[in-house]
C-alpha cells in the first residue's frame, strides 16, 4: 500500500472514530488516480434518490467557531469574526495545519488535502504558463494583488494579537497553500442557532449567517457540472450529503461547486472539465465591439467615447434602463447560446444611433436629444422581440473579431495529458481546454441574435426616429414665429 492509500485509510477511520461522521454502507472512498480523479466517493450498491450518503456534525468542521485557536487564544474570537470569514478561516487553518500539525484534531483530514506541489490554481502558475491562457479574460481575475494584501492583513493580525510564538513565521508560500485550499475546498455553511422556529415575523426577512468552513468528507467528492448527483443539505446540528438522483453501483458520487465555466473552475479550484463545463461562456470585450462599430459605420474613437459616456452618465437615459447598466467592459455569451438582454439593448441603441445621417456633425445638445430618442425607441423594439439588421451584423463582426484572437484551431483540441505528467504539460493542457471551452461558447453565440429576435430593416426604425425629430424641429420653428409676432 502506497502513502496515498495509507493516508486514505487513516482518513476514513478518522471520519468515524474522531469526527463521528455517519456514513452509508453504500459508499466508499476509492483511488481514481488512474483516471486523473484522485480520491473519489463511489457507490458500492444502488442508491435511491434522497438517500443520505453521510452526515457530518458541525463540530467536525473547521471554522472560526470550532478551531483550537479559539481555546488557546480566547480573546481573539470576536476579532476573528470582525476580520471576515476568509481571513478568519485562513488564520484558523494556518494554526491547525502549520502550527499544531500532528497535534491537531483534524490532522488525518489535513493529510489528504493537497500540497503546494499538487495545487493548480492560477496563483501557482508562472508567467509562461499563464501566457498559454491568452486571450482569456480570466487572466484579469487571478487576484494576486488582493491575495498579497490579505497576506499582509493576516500577518498584522498575528502580530497585534500576541501570536508570534505560534504563527510568527508564516511565509507567503504557507499562506498561499492555505488560501488556495480554502478557495478550492471550503463551503459556506449556514450557522445553526439550535432553533428552527422563527421568534417573530421579522426574523423571516433576516439573511442567514454563514460560516466559511472546511467540511471533511464533503470535499472528497469530485465535482462535475454535467454529472452532479448529490447535494449538501442542512440539518439542525449537522450537514447531510444526499443523493439528488438514483446512483448505480460502481458509479461515482459527484457534487457541484457552482455554475462556473471552465475558466473559473480552473482559477478557483485548479482543474478543468475535459468535455467542458455545462456553464461555459465566452467573453466579448468592449474593444471588439468598438472595432466592429468603426468598421461598420466609419465612426472614430472620439465619437464612440462620447456615446458610451453619455449612455453611462445621462440621467434621462438611465431612467429608460431602470438603473440597469448596459455599457459593460465585456459581455458574456453562454454555451447554451444565451446572450444577455443588456448586450442586445446596447448593440441596438449604438447601432441605430450610428446610422442617423450626419450624426457626427451634430452639436452635443442635438446628439444627446437624438440618443435619448433612439434609446427609447430601441428599448421598445427589443422588448417586442425585434432588432435591426445592423445590430445583428455588428454582433457577428465582434464575435468573429474576438475568435480571431484565439490560437488557430483551438476549438478542436483533444486533451493529451495525464495526472502523472509533468506539471507544465498538465497546465498547458488545462489552458488549451479553457480556450477551447470559450471558443465553443463564442461560436455557438455567433447567430444568437438572429435566432432569438426577429431581424428587421434599419430604415423602418430610423424613419421613426428622424420623423419624430423633424416634427419636433418644425414645432420649435412655429413656436419661434408666434413669439416674434
Amino acid at each position: 500500500m502506497d502513502q496515498f492509500n495509507r493516508d486514505t485509510e487513516e482518513f476514513v477511520g478518522w471520519l468515524s472514530d474522531v469526527a463521528h461522521v455517519k456514513q452509508s454502507p453504500k459508499i466508499t472512498v476509492k483511488d481514481l488516480r488512474s483516471s486523473n480523479e484522485g480520491r473519489a466517493v463511489v457507490a458500492t450498491e444502488d442508491i435511491e434518490k434522497d438517500e443520505t450518503l453521510f452526515e457530518i456534525p458541525f463540530d467536525a468542521l473547521i471554522n472560526i467557531e470550532t478551531s483550537q485557536i479559539i481555546k488557546d487564544y480566547p480573546s481573539i474570537q470576536e476579532k476573528l469574526a470582525e476580520l471576515g470569514q476568509w481571513n478568519g478561516l485562513v488564520i484558523c487553518l494556518l494554526y491547525e495545519w502549520e502550527y499544531l500539525g500532528e497535534k491537531s484534531k483534524w490532522w488525518s483530514y489535513m493529510k489528504v488535502l493537497p500540497t503546494s506541489a499538487t495545487l493548480n490554481g492560477l496563483m501557482y502558475w508562472d508567467e509562461e504558463e499563464l501566457n498559454n491562457l491568452t486571450p482569456s479574460l480570466v487572466l484579469e481575475r487571478i487576484g494576486k494583488e488582493g491575495a498579497k494584501r490579505m497576506y499582509e492583513s493576516v500577518l498584522t493580525f498575528i502580530a497585534d494579537n500576541g501570536m508570534k510564538d505560534s504563527l510568527g513565521n508564516i511565509s507567503w508560500n504557507d499562506f498561499l497553500k492555505v488560501a488556495s485550499t480554502i478557495m478550492s475546498y471550503s463551503f459556506d455553511v449556514e450557522k445553526s442557532d439550535g432553533n428552527n422556529e422563527q421568534d417573530n415575523e421579522d426574523d423571516e426577512n433576516e439573511q442567514p449567517v454563514s460560516l466559511k468552513s472546511m467540511v471533511p468528507f464533503a470535499d472528497t467528492l469530485n465535482a462535475d457540472t454535467h454529472k452532479c448527483n448529490a447535494h449538501l443539505e442542512y440539518d439542525k446540528d449537522s450537514l447531510k450529503m444526499c443523493a439528488i438522483q438514483p446512483i448505480k453501483k460502481g458509479e461515482q458520487v459527484y457534487n457541484i461547486y457552482g455554475e462556473h465555466p471552465n475558466s473559473e473552475i480552473l482559477r478557483r479550484y485548479g482543474y478543468v472539465e475535459l468535455e467542458g463545463s455545462a456553464f461555459d461562456f465566452g467573453e466579448v470585450p468592449m474593444a471588439n465591439i468598438r472595432d466592429s462599430l468603426k468598421i461598420k459605420f466609419e465612426v472614430d474613437d472620439k465619437f464612440l467615447d462620447w456615446v458610451l459616456d453619455t449612455l453611462k452618465d445621462d440621467e434621462m437615459i438611465e431612467k429608460f434602463f431602470e438603473d440597469e447598466e448596459i455599457v459593460l467592459d465585456s459581455y458574456d455569451c453562454y454555451i447554451s447560446g444565451e446572450i444577455l438582454t443588456e448586450l442586445v439593448l446596447f448593440l441596438q441603441i449604438i447601432s441605430t444611433f450610428c446610422t442617423i445621417p450626419g450624426i457626427t456633425d451634430e452639436d452635443n445638445i442635438s446628439k444627446r436629444s437624438l440618443l435619448s430618442r433612439a434609446a427609447k425607441k430601441c428599448i421598445q423594439l427589443v422588448e417586442n422581440g425585434m432588432v435591426t439588421r445592423s445590430c445583428s451584423e455588428v454582433w457577428q463582426l465582434a464575435i468573429r473579431s474576438r475568435l480571431h484572437e484565439y490560437p488557430p484551431n483551438c476549438i478542436n483540441y483533444k486533451p493529451d495529458f495525464a495526472d502523472n505528467d509533468d506539471i507544465n504539460k498538465i497546465r498547458e493542457g488545462m489552458a488549451k481546454i479553457v480556450l477551447k471551452s470559450e471558443c465553443q461558447a463564442l461560436t455557438v453565440c455567433l447567430d444568437s441574435i438572429n435566432k432569438q429576435y426577429k431581424v428587421i430593416d434599419d430604415q423602418k426604425l430610423l424613419n421613426n426616429i428622424i420623423k419624430r425629430r423633424n416634427e419636433e424641429d418644425k414645432g420649435n420653428k412655429n413656436s419661434n414665429k408666434r413669439q416674434r409676432k
